[in-house]
């Protein structure tokens, strides 16, 4: 009777965080249809298209006479036709939601899944490690400050993609369909190959570590299921790969092309890689090139390990430093358990070869990369791509955190005491996430929600000042203007100031970004306008930013003066 109460108990608890956590990832929705990113626009775009058309692509008509120039950021043109930057998964799975719901459903979908995920992790963890564990794993899921956050960034695919893979692992484990199904117990193996297959439909990327990982795994445990299970899960992974395949190939030519290939060859890459080969001879830089040739294809990125060290240290530590010891705490703790029958390991076992596995290779993977998200590239968010790209790994490290909390409460000697400590942690774990998620400076979602209410305002004004067939070059701000108004992206380009004469005579061309000094004016009318016979003079400013027109004809006499409104 004690244990169903506390079950009760438990599970209360867990609804409780996972509820503050869902209405607080709601911050963002008062700035309604204007995003953070550009893959959030993208993506809330092609979803409402497709819920509306049942295409995930719009024809641009004067693409097709300026070869493809016309797009934002995340929008792919191809023979005139906008498609979707990145994958195809959220703009179908959400577009269909909204096509059955309504377009009210889009911003609360990805607050729902994480929702449902926090339950079925506690399912999942306490099946491998214990319901006490599994609690405070699930508590920790739910406030984790980059599952809070980029469940707030609602169009963004991460907590989807963690969410499906969740669910896929709860019912492969705990197998909810077998009290249903008497006669066959291949329902449960059918539907997590599904939901494994839906995951890798929105982030499909994430095959590269999801399989040797597997991988290693299975080699571990040392076993394998039956043979009909497996088949029923390649069943149901294939009843999502093969529709998804198809609208690869009918979007963009390939069932094996996503949009990330195809905008490649059209959009200015946004991060470097940075080498770390030292100047130690021919011979040493000889050998480091081969090894970076021979791992290309599992590390696109190349290998740097100075590069990890540094990543790693900034966004997986120091940024949640609370988490990070207790996750280490965690791993001590399990590391003793060799008095613990081994049939009783199997399970925990397989566990830490995935986790280990998959957080080792995601930080080779993305910590060799350089990603220049923010202006200012010194800059440490919770903003910037590491923290969404090692989601995996930071809830994979939620059971040992959690390990950590339960040996803590447990060095008290009274239950009075085990109840202050395990308050006084919960209360402790629930500020620093708070703080990380909403108050951290320069991306938290409170600073987040303002700056999007001012730029509310600002599209307002730009709508009223342009043409609604008029189009606006711009460095970041298309995604105040798409899909309202035409964009090309950049402004700081060659080939933007080759095709402005051709853009003037087809539609009225504005420039909307950083207000430009005097000179930078002059300069532009002077020397990088005059030879196409153009000019460009002063509509607005608005804060740091301004709107220009560009059209045909001398430059004005004398400089303009920017003025806020």
């Amino acid at each position: 009777m004690g244990s169903d109460r506390d079950e009760r108990l438990r599970r209360l608890l867990i609804a409780a965080a996972a509820t503050v956590a869902f209405f607080g990832s709601l911050v963002l929705l008062p700035s309604g249809r204007l995003f953070v990113s550009p893959d959030e626009n993208a993506n809330a775009f092609f979803a409402r298209a497709y819920a509306h058309t049942g295409k995930l692509s719009t024809f641009e008509p004067l693409n097709t006479e300026l070869g493809d120039a016309l797009h934002p950021r995340s929008v792919v043109s191809i023979q005139g036709f906008l498609v979707p930057g990145g994958f195809l998964g959220i703009p179908v799975l959400y577009g269909l939601a909204v096509r059955a719901a309504g377009d009210w459903v889009l911003p609360f979908l990805t607050p729902l899944l994480a929702f449902l995920a926090v339950f079925a992790w506690y399912a999942l963890a306490s099946k491998l490690f214990g319901r006490r564990i599994g609690f405070v794993a699930a508590l920790l899921l739910a406030v984790h400050p980059a599952w809070w956050y980029y469940t707030a960034r609602s169009l963004m695919p991460n907590v989807p993609f963690v969410a499906f893979l969740i669910f896929a692992l709860y019912v492969a484990l705990c197998r909810p369909f077998a009290r249903f199904t008497r006669k066959t117990d291949l329902i449960d193996p059918v539907v997590a190959g599904t939901l494994s297959g839906l995951a890798l439909f929105v982030r499909a990327s994430e095959l590269v570590w999801i399989i040797p990982a597997a991988a290693v795994t299975a080699l571990v445990v040392k076993r394998v299921h039956s043979r009909q299970a497996v088949g029923a899960f390649l069943l149901g992974a294939t009843l999502v790969a093969l529709p998804a395949l198809w609208m690869n190939a009918r979007t963009y030519g390939s069932p094996f092309v996503t949009g990330y290939a195809a905008s490649r060859a059209t959009e200015a890459p946004s991060s470097v890689a940075v080498s770390d080969v030292p100047a130690q001879g021919n011979a040493f830089v000889r050998a480091w090139e081969r090894v970076q040739e021979v791992a290309a294809p599992a590390f696109p990125f190349g290998l740097h390990p100075r590069n990890v060290l540094r990543h790693v240290g900034a966004y997986a530590f120091a940024l949640f430093w609370w988490l990070a010891l207790l996750t280490a705490g965690g791993i001590a703790v399990m590391l003793r358990t060799r008095g613990v029958p081994s049939l009783e390991r199997r399970r925990p076992r397989a566990y830490h070869a995935f986790a280990l596995m998959g957080a080792l290779y995601l930080a080779v993977l993305y910590g060799s990369w350089k990603i220049a998200d923010n202006p200012d590239p010194d800059a440490i968010s919770i903003a910037n791509s590491y923290v969404r790209y090692w989601l995996p790994a930071f809830v994979l490290a939620t059971p040992y955190a959690a390990t950590a909390l339960v040996w803590i409460t447990e060095r008290a000697v009274t239950r009075d005491g085990k109840r202050m400590i395990a308050s006084a942690l919960a209360i402790g774990c629930l500020a620093l996430s708070a703080h990380a998620t909403f108050l951290a400076s320069p991306d938290g979602l409170l600073r987040v929600a303002d700056t999007l209410r001012r730029d509310v305002a600002v599209k307002v004004q730009l709508l009223l000042l342009t043409e609604p067939d008029a189009v606006v070059i711009t460095d970041r701000g298309d995604k105040l203007l798409f899909p309202d108004r035409r964009v090309r992206v950049p402004l700081r380009d060659e080939a933007t100031f080759e095709l402005m004469p051709r853009l003037v005579l087809r539609a009225p061309l504005y420039y909307y970004g950083i207000t430009f000094p005097s000179a930078d004016i002059d300069y532009l009318n002077q020397v990088k306008l005059k030879p196409h016979g153009l000019r460009i003079t002063l509509v607005r400013t608005f804060h740091a930013e301004s709107l220009y027109r560009i059209d045909a004809g001398p430059a004005p006499a004398g400089s303009d003066e920017p003025v806020s409104p």
